[in-house]
């Protein structure tokens, strides 16, 4: 759009000159073949060129100077995250070596704790075995007392019985030889002769069984002394138990000479 400019403002006078198409031909074609301006021309090239290299290894510095500065900085960035690494593995490192040694610590003062109170246990239970010991002891030894007091009473007990025992039996034995030699007839005497015979007896004397152990040599002999013990029966014997069984096997020994030599149990 064009405006008219105001009416105050000055009027200027322009001047033109009408320029044909040939004419600029003309003046670029002379221009191409002067001499001094293609030679200006090839020095504004070459001085472009040389401009354009200088700004071209400029930018190659520039851009090796801001590599070289990106590479430093990361190199350094490296270093730094090395370090912190290095600082933070050696923290760890340090930490665990802390706390190890505090573990080991703990550990070799729980086991010396663990020491003194099995020091301490084994010496109570030391001093309660050492007591019940001593108690046990003297357990003992008022049992030995009690059972050697026991044993001599039962040996006074035993001998008073065996004494008045003994004396029942010699006193049956004595009338079991009384009641046999009642009974024994003898045609002749010869005080070199005995027999000896083994007799069972029931509990009230009777005589269940005699066997001649040894003969005397005389049959006649022999054969009136069994007659005899069979006459007497049932023998005299102690109606206690205990003092039958001392007759429940008779061993006799019988002679012309004394009639009846001895009276012994099997």
């Amino acid at each position: 759009m064009f405006r008219m400019p105001p009416s105050s403002a000055p009027m200027k006078t322009v001047h033109a000159t009408a320029v044909t198409e040939a004419s600029v031909q003309e003046a670029v074609h002379q221009a191409e073949h002067n001499p001094d301006i293609q030679k200006i021309e090839e020095e504004k090239k070459l001085a472009q060129i040389k401009m354009e290299r200088q700004l071209t290894q400029e930018r190659e510095r520039a851009d090796k100077i801001k590599q070289a500065a990106i590479a430093e900085k990361k190199a350094l960035i490296l270093e730094q995250n090395k370090m912190a690494l290095l600082k933070v593995q050696a923290e760890k490192t340090a930490e665990k070596k802390a706390q190890k040694k505090a573990q080991e610590n703990a550990e070799k003062l729980a086991k010396i704790k663990k020491a003194q109170q099995l020091k301490k246990q084994q010496a109570a239970l030391a001093k309660k075995q050492q007591a019940e010991k001593l108690i046990a002891e003297q357990k003992k030894l008022q049992q030995e007392l009690m059972q050697q007091q026991m044993a001599n009473e039962q040996k006074n007990i035993s001998t008073v019985i065996s004494q008045a025992q003994q004396g029942a039996i010699d006193k049956y034995k004595a009338e079991i030889l009384s009641a046999i030699q009642s009974n024994w007839r003898i045609d002749q005497i010869n005080a070199k002769l005995k027999c000896i015979y083994s007799v069972q007896l029931a509990p009230d004397g009777t005589v269940l069984a005699i066997q001649l152990v040894k003969s005397s040599g005389d049959s006649a002999l022999d054969q009136s002394a069994q007659q005899a013990i069979t006459l007497a029966s049932p023998l005299p014997v102690p109606h206690n138990p205990v003092l039958f069984n001392h007759f429940r096997q008779l061993v006799l020994t019988l002679s012309p000479q004394g009639v009846l030599q001895s009276v012994g149990t099997a």
